[in-house]
């Protein structure tokens, strides 16, 4: 009985070894707008590659009319400076700052509400710039009215902003359509915005909630 018992206790058990991979997963934020084809979220670490190869499709055109990076500041940092912002303006409520993209997860552009103040009349302002290589498939009209929508829908569904401004350069006539077509119009106001070191006449158009 004893001789069985010891040979029982000589057998160790087996020690099995799982490696356990240990790098990060991004978790994406979660979509708070969609429309038909495009998806809207805040910005993470992943869509960098996509968001500077969107810029260098059209950069001279978009330095014309947006700010883009600040004097020796590299694409990666404006990338983070954007993303960035648009986490803690966010938070703060003065801002609403998205990605758009495709279900397949494909960046379309970015679509702003920025210089958001709720007193007695909640107001904000439209900017946006779409990749030039996806031009003319309608997604910025469909980007433009889907934020507009969040923009002047009440109160938690959207923003619950009165209305809302966007200031639109002369020559910029696909922006003045895409404005137009969404419901924008012209308010007869102009003003000189410093965009990239120049200033440059911009038209204000607006919008209101019905």
């Amino acid at each position: 009985m004893s001789s069985v018992h010891l040979h029982s206790l000589s057998k160790q058990p087996r020690t099995l070894t799982r490696v356990i991979n240990r790098r990060p997963i991004e978790v994406l934020p979660k979509a708070d707008l969609t429309t038909q084809r495009l998806v809207f979220r805040l910005l993470t670490r992943s869509d960098k590659s996509a968001f500077i190869e969107a810029i260098n499709h059209d950069r001279s055109n978009l330095r014309r009319w947006i700010p883009l990076t600040h004097e020796h500041e590299s694409d990666a940092h404006f990338f983070r400076r954007t993303m960035t912002k648009a986490r803690v303006q966010d938070l703060s409520g003065i801002a609403w700052r998205r990605g758009a993209f495709l279900e397949d997860g494909q960046f379309v552009g970015m679509f702003n509400l920025i210089k958001v103040e709720r007193g007695l009349e909640w107001s904000g302002e439209a900017n946006w710039w779409v990749d030039a290589k996806l031009a003319g498939n309608g997604y910025a009209s469909e980007a433009v009215q889907g934020m507009i929508d969040h923009a002047l829908a009440e109160h938690p569904i959207g923003l619950g902003l009165h209305r809302l401004r966007a200031q639109i350069c002369a020559d910029n006539p696909a922006s003045i359509r895409i404005a137009q077509r969404c419901g924008f119009a012209k308010n007869g106001r102009r003003d000189l915005l410093e965009i990239n070191k120049a200033l440059v006449s911009h038209d204000e158009y607006e919008c209101w909630a019905s």
